[in-house]
């Protein structure tokens, strides 16, 4: 590892003779560590972008997304909206502080591993941004940030994207983003030939299957675990056993300019353990009308075979051209986690369709890793009184087989982790595909 990890020694109890149950006074120190057949779902805000740190229940790792934008491109681009800064501080890079996140999270003897790395999209809040002084990797002829500088201080085993190997989709992508000049893309093509001279996995996402992302360890005592690539490009699973059809096709997406937008693109997972679902679609749009081509709206077909879930981040950060009322209603979930570092997020009709009350008349529980001071004055308080949380890192516990599940909002002030509340447990409904 790099001399500037510093790895902080959480002080707790052994997990495995404790109740989640427990006051968490005994915590405020820090988080009780992950157990054999617990999964966490840990949304790291750095400020950067999105970023997701999964343990599976028998300790498989996966992280889906590894954001770090360049705030200042933003900032002179996008300007008065503001952009979150870096967390907890400027010293580290939003990749380094993920590093930093998942080095805590691990436990011996396990050394920290990435089992599967995914990125969602090719948008920089998502995989990195190449800026002018980012370091030059000592493994391979490529620049370090967001998902490249990860890899080169914690082993992925299987790299997933959503077009390896050929990268041809809506159109060739390395022409394509050469053409304007996208540094960071072709970087990232660097990494991926690096790994495939090197004999590392790269694989583009199969929309349908269940078997691609598997528990590597001891999957026969989690029968009830399943991933489900619910959406690659413009691929969709019917809900059918591994069955797709085709909702975005290639002619179509181009404008009139030669351009297309990343974002309908995005991944797009169902993950289950037992009675429990989670969802998350990187940045899925769903914004229908306004002069829209109806393909835009990616959502509604999502939905439909998502079904309800019990927790589910939002899509584009919670931006109005996503999160739609199909949406809302097909997953109808208990638990919200909105990944924001913009002050235009969240889209106010997104929140008015999260804050009204659920089909059993209880309302929902949102949570936010950063909502900024400009979005709360523009909102108003009862935007304010509807969140749970709205700044911090949000871990989602599920206790084994899925009966039931935890929401921890950890302090993302300070590099080590420190519990700021927790909140649960949550009973999860039976729902099976």
């Amino acid at each position: 590892m790099a001399n500037w990890i510093v790895l902080v020694v959480v002080s707790v109890g052994v997990f495995a003779e404790k109740s989640l149950a427990q006051d968490i006074d005994e915590y405020k120190s820090g988080l009780p560590p992950w157990s054999k057949g617990y999964m966490d779902i840990h949304h790291i805000h750095t400020g950067g972008g999105d970023a997701t740190f999964f343990i599976f229940p028998d300790g498989t790792t996966m992280l889906f997304d590894a954001g770090d934008m360049d705030q200042k491109a933003f900032d002179k681009k996008w300007g008065p909206l503001k952009a979150t800064p870096l967390y907890p501080t400027d010293s580290l890079t939003a990749g380094q502080w993920i590093i930093h996140y998942i080095n805590q999270m691990m436990l011996e003897p396990r050394e920290a591993t990435i089992d599967y790395a995914l990125i969602s999209h090719f948008h920089s809040d998502h995989y990195g941004y190449v800026k002018d002084d980012a370091k030059k990797s000592e493994n391979g002829n490529y620049r370090l940030t967001g998902i490249t500088e990860i890899a080169e201080h914690i082993p992925i085993h299987t790299l997933i994207d959503r077009n390896a190997p050929t990268y041809d989709y809506p159109l060739d992508l390395k022409t394509y983003y050469t053409k304007h000049q996208d540094s960071t893309f072709l970087n990232y093509l660097d990494f991926v030939d690096h790994r495939l001279k090197n004999n590392q996995t790269v694989e583009g996402l199969k929309a349908g299957a269940n078997d691609q992302i598997q528990l590597k360890f001891s999957p026969d005592q989690y029968p009830s675990f399943v991933v489900r690539n619910v959406k690659a490009n413009g691929t969709i699973w019917t809900g059918q056993r591994t069955n797709t059809f085709q909702y975005l096709h290639q002619d179509s997406l181009m404008s009139d300019q030669g351009k297309f937008n990343e974002n309908p693109l995005s991944l797009a997972l169902k993950i289950s353990y037992g009675a429990f679902d989670y969802f998350t679609g990187g940045d899925m749009t769903g914004l229908k009308g306004y002069g829209l081509p109806a393909w835009f709206d990616v959502e509604t077909p999502v939905a439909k075979v998502v079904g309800q879930v019990e927790a589910t981040t939002l899509n584009h950060h919670g931006n109005r051209d996503a999160t739609n009322q199909d949406f809302v209603k097909l997953l109808d979930p208990e638990v919200v986690v909105q990944q924001s570092w913009c002050s235009d997020h969240p889209g106010q009709e997104v929140f008015h369709r999260l804050a009204a009350k659920r089909p059993d008349g209880k309302t929902r529980d949102i949570y936010a890793t950063n909502i900024h001071e400009e979005t709360k004055v523009a909102l108003g308080p009862w935007f304010t009184k509807a969140y749970k949380s709205m700044k911090g890192h949000v871990l989602i516990r599920v206790s084994p087989g899925g009966q039931k599940y935890s929401v921890y909002t950890l302090d993302n002030k300070k590099s080590s982790i420190r519990v700021v509340n927790k909140f649960g447990p949550y009973i999860s409904s039976m729902r099976r595909e």
